[in-house]
């Protein structure tokens, strides 16, 4: 008699889906719950303008948020490496859950950037975070394994824009989106419970912890030049730095264009955004198997070639069905980039640096943020509101070539 073995199909999706335990389940459950309050940055751009802000205004707000993030990152990233992973994550969930409710009360623009200026000090998570997914992820599956969990930690924010446009059409936009943020702040209460309960620690305990925190945290960031510039660490983060500022150039200004220019309503603009969050999560998965099996690198100069030209179409969009085709094609053309991004940095960074690394990449991220919203609302306000589109598109171009040019992947892959 013998043992009948599996299917090989069967044995490959054990293997793809394996990585989906422990502190992978852990931060999957925590984020979609916290996903159901999505809604608030949906039509946070709309309610600021609403209560006395204006897109430069706007610009200048979400210029001050990546600075906070900018100072809070090295501290994060020191965090992770030296005194673990898990308190500082534990810490930022439970810090952010009290800001939708202070958000709910504010009624002066200048209260509420004030607000959310302070909320951006969760940030100094996010090294953390990114550290002990690549900690919890075999390399040979990083991709996937990154892309699977954004799917699952977001798959449940494809209804909160809907959630949230119902509120604003049959209660006004600014009673609508207070309501909206009592519900964030529930989610969010709910969202840290997970985190706190199941999150294991990944660190390596044999970390020698320094005797002045503070000024080794400095010095170790200093020292990190040497380990980053053999392997093309800078090139690949000044690439994603592009991105970040391509992005940020037009993220607060989308439903601006779409409400002011084509002249969609709050509800419309919720619809395209449920198309595009459903998008993505069909996408994105297969998008991580292509990265992880016919190269990261690939992945990523195809996705920015295709940006480009599908932002140009957003702005010559009249409807909605237009606003539609041009929304789904922008997120088909640049769904993959960030998790093959986040894997291949992954690859070609030791353990004992993921903290500070992911920093670093956080922190050029921040700058470059900055520096995008300022000029993309100081273009949609002073020159014309399609102009923060079009820096979009030259940006995108300019990492698409530094990744050409001087990036490339390691034959060995860090553990």
């Amino acid at each position: 008699m013998t043992t009948e073995e599996p299917p090989q199909e069967h044995v490959q999706v054990q293997n793809l889906y394996g990585f989906f335990r422990g502190n992978i389940l852990v931060l999957a459950l925590s984020s979609s719950i916290r996903s159901l309050g999505g809604f608030v940055g949906v039509y946070f751009s709309l309610y600021f303008v609403q209560i006395g802000g204006n897109p430069l205004t706007l610009g200048l707000l979400a210029s001050a948020v990546p600075l906070i993030q900018f100072l809070a990152l090295p501290i994060g990233g020191f965090i992770a490496d030296y005194y673990g992973r898990r308190k500082v994550i534990v810490f930022a969930a439970f810090y952010t859950m009290f800001f939708p409710l202070l958000y709910a009360v504010v009624q002066d623009w200048r209260v509420f950037g004030a607000l959310t200026v302070l909320a951006t000090i969760e940030s100094v998570a996010n090294p953390a975070v990114h550290a002990i997914v690549a900690d919890s992820i075999p390399p040979e599956q990083r991709t996937m394994g990154i892309a699977s969990l954004q799917v699952v930690s977001s798959l449940p924010s494809v209804v909160s824009p809907l959630i949230g446009g119902w509120l604003i059409e049959n209660y006004g936009l600014e009673i609508g989106f207070r309501m909206a943020c009592i519900y964030a702040a529930v989610f969010a209460s709910i969202s840290a419970i997970p985190i706190f309960v199941f999150l294991k620690e990944t660190a390596h305990s044999s970390v020698d912890k320094p005797n002045f925190p503070l000024r080794d945290a400095l010095l170790s960031f200093t020292k990190l030049s040497d380990h980053t510039k053999p392997r093309g660490i800078k090139v690949l983060i000044a690439s994603y730095a592009l991105v970040m500022f391509a992005n940020s150039a037009v993220t607060r200004y989308y439903i601006l264009f779409a409400s002011n220019v084509v002249g969609l309503t709050a509800l419309e603009w919720a619809f395209v955004v449920s198309l595009q969050l459903l998008a993505a999560s069909s996408l994105k998965i297969p998008g991580g198997w292509l990265s992880d099996r016919f190269g990261k690198r690939k992945i990523m100069i195809i996705s920015l070639l295709t940006a480009a030209p599908a932002i140009i179409l957003f702005t010559l969009s009249q409807s909605l069905v237009q606003v539609v085709v041009a929304a789904l094609l922008l997120v088909a053309s640049g769904i993959y980039y960030a998790p093959a991004y986040e894997a291949l940095q992954a690859d070609v960074t030791p353990r004992s640096l993921r903290g500070r690394i992911t920093a670093i990449w956080d922190m050029s991220n921040a700058v470059s943020a900055a520096l995008g919203v300022f000029v993309g609302g100081f273009t949609y306000q002073v020159i014309g509101p399609v102009v923060p589109f079009y820096v979009f598109a030259i940006a995108e171009l300019g990492a698409a070539l530094l990744l050409i040019k001087m990036v490339r992947e390691p034959e060995t892959k860090e553990l």
